[in-house]
This record gives structure tokens, C-alpha cells and sequence, in this order.
């Protein structure tokens, strides 16, 4: 167990403890396991396939949007950490935004990482959205 109880996984998710999953000597993951974490908390480690989801612009770099007691992000700091995060793939990495994408994979050449546009589903797909509230309407 990383946990004693629940409390203990909110409390080092809320906390931000130094690395965002907590490890234990000697424990080995077998492939099925899922690892969450931080740009920040990736530092020197690896997996065989990354994913990287919210890539878009105003959160790769961060924008705060002029919030009071914030400054604005440090570009170099933020493209640093955006490198970091892409180098942790050891054979396969997938980035996903919606909207327009961070503008530092404009510095990514497209033969390098191919872009791809998801499928737009319509009404007329018959597919539906679900709601958090549908029980409610039985």
C-alpha cells in the first residue's frame, strides 16, 4: 500500500509533497499500473508511454490572467518543464489539448509529432451526451 487510508492520499495530493506519488524501497510495478504526477515530480524518471493531456495554450505555459498576487510565468522555466515532461517517454508520447495547442510545439517539427484532429461527433452520429444529473430525471 502507498496509503495507509484516504485521508493520507488526499493530504499528499492537496500538499503537493515532493513528488506526487510516494515510493516504496524496492517496489516494482508490473505493466498494468498508472502512474499520475507533475511535470515537476517526473524529473529523472521514465515510462515506456507518456501521456501529456492539456497541452494547449494558457496552460503550457501557465497564464494566470492577470490574477492579483501572481506574477506572470517564467517561459523558460515553464519550456523547460514542458521538455522534461516530453523526455520521460521511452517509446511512446501522446499529447492531447483542446483548442489551440502550446505554442512550444511549434519548435517541434511536424515529422517529429505528427498532429492529429479528433472526430467531431454530431447529433446526427445518434450518439448522446451524458449528464451528471440524468438519474434525476428517472
Amino acid at each position: 500500500l502507498l496509503h495507509k487510508n484516504m485521508e493520507e492520499l488526499v493530504d499528499c495530493i492537496a500538499f503537493g509533497r515532493e513528488s506526487d506519488l510516494k515510493r516504496c524501497g524496492g517496489k516494482t510495478w508490473t505493466a498494468d499500473a498508472v502512474t499520475l504526477m507533475t511535470l515537476h515530480g517526473s524529473k529523472g524518471l521514465e515510462y515506456p508511454v507518456v501521456f501529456i493531456n492539456g497541452a494547449g495554450k494558457g496552460l503550457v505555459p501557465l497564464e494566470y490572467g492577470g490574477h492579483a498576487g501572481r506574477g506572470a510565468a517564467d517561459i523558460s522555466e515553464e519550456r523547460r518543464l514542458f521538455y522534461v515532461g516530453m523526455t520521460r517517454a521511452r517509446e511512446e508520447l501522446i499529447m492531447t489539448c483542446a483548442g489551440e495547442e502550446t505554442p512550444f510545439l511549434a519548435d517541434v517539427p511536424e515529422e517529429t509529432a505528427p498532429r492529429e484532429q479528433a472526430r467531431i461527433r454530431t447529433q446526427e452520429s445518434g450518439m448522446r451526451q451524458l449528464s451528471l444529473f440524468d438519474w434525476m430525471k428517472q
